[in-house]
Parts: C-alpha cells; structure tokens; sequence
C-alpha cells in the first residue's frame, strides 16, 4: 500500500481544492459546493426533511382555519374511541364532543391529542429518505396507523394517571410523553427502513 501523499490525493475534496490551486484551475463556485452537498444522501435527505417539515408547518395553520369541521371531527372521532376502549374496562365513562369523562375525570382531547403532528414529522422523514416512491407509499400506509394507534394508547394512560396519580399527571403529559412520541417516531421509521426498504433491496439483490 503506498503510504505516500501524492498531490491532489489526500484529503479528498480538500486535496482536489489543492490540485485545482496548484494546476491553475479556478476553484467550485458556489453552486458546484451546493451540487457535492446535494450528492451526498445523508445531507439531502436532512435538507428533504427540513423542506418538508417546513412545507407541512405552512400548510397546517391555513387548513386548520378554512377546515374547522374537519379538525374538530378528528378530536371527536379520537374522543370516541377513547370512551369505546375504557368502556369496555370501566364504567362510569361519557363522552361529549371532545371531552372524555372517566369516573369524574374530565379530558379534552384538542388537535395535538389527534397524533397530527406526528404523523406530519414521520410523513417528512419518510418522504425525504433515498427509496423508491412505492417504498415511501407503503412507509406512510404501515406508519399512519401505528402512530394513531400509539396516540391512543398514550392518552388512556394519561386518562388513567389523571384520575388515580394526579401528583405526576403533569410530568407525564408535559415530558414523558413528549420524549417516549419522539421514540416512537423514530422507531416506527426505523422499523419501515430495515422491514421494507433494505428488506426489499436485500430480496432484489439474491434474485438478480
């Protein structure tokens, strides 16, 4: 193995700005810079999430103001499958419109209890990964329902702590909550990555 430092070997793009000096060329303007960074997947795909996060944070403002019907049917349809599922296990549970009442224990389900945003931050991650749009499609598909489902889940729970450990109630709406719907973002696009998006490439690979 040579060891030895050729001009314009080392240091990749570094070394390249070197020998582009040393030869007389004019160094990579500014969209040439932009272009290498472009190439690069895991700059794009963090510039993809970023366009996309802000695309959806444009959007949502707007048709949150022209669509009231369609926000509110959403905490009230996440309203009732919250007293369908404790009514199974408990009595003494009503709802109306938006609010859940469990033994006395009042909740208002509001747009951030619908599990929106999240499926908006997972929708971004997905789209903007290096895979093919079919791949993306059913990333959406398998990852909508899971984080609904997860968004139930977590508000039985704090249903359950308001009513019998009120004491922590607030820790576990405000920050533990917050932090374990990170994870769950991150685990189910993870789980989309290795299950449907290296999965398949794997398959393809053995079959060619």
């Amino acid at each position: 193995m040579d060891a030895e430092n050729r001009p314009g070997d080392a240091g990749g793009a570094d070394g390249d700005l070197a020998g582009a000096e040393a030869e007389g060329r004019p160094k990579p303007g500014l969209f040439a810079r932009v272009l290498e960074i472009w190439r690069n997947p895991a700059y794009r795909f963090v510039l993809l999430f970023l366009v996309y996060l802000a695309i959806a944070a444009s959007i949502y403002p707007p048709f949150t103001e022209y669509f009231p019907d369609v926000v509110y049917n959403m905490m009230t349809i996440t309203a009732d499958i919250e007293c369908l599922i404790l009514g199974m296990f408990a009595d003494k549970v009503s709802c109306t419109g938006n609010l859940v009442s469990f033994k006395g224990f009042p909740v208002r389900i509001i747009v951030e209890c619908t599990g929106i945003y999240e499926v908006l931050i997972f929708s971004a991650a997905v789209l903007a990964f290096p895979t093919r749009w079919s791949k993306r499609l059913v990333g959406l598909m398998m990852g909508w329902p899971l984080l609904y489902l997860f968004n139930v889940v977590r508000i039985i729970v704090l249903i359950l702590v308001g009513k019998y450990w009120s004491s922590i109630f607030d820790f576990m709406h405000i920050y533990f909550w917050q932090a374990t719907l990170i994870l769950m973002i991150t685990s189910v696009w993870l789980l989309w990555i290795f299950k449907v998006v290296r999965d398949d490439e794997a398959d393809t690979a053995l079959r060619s």
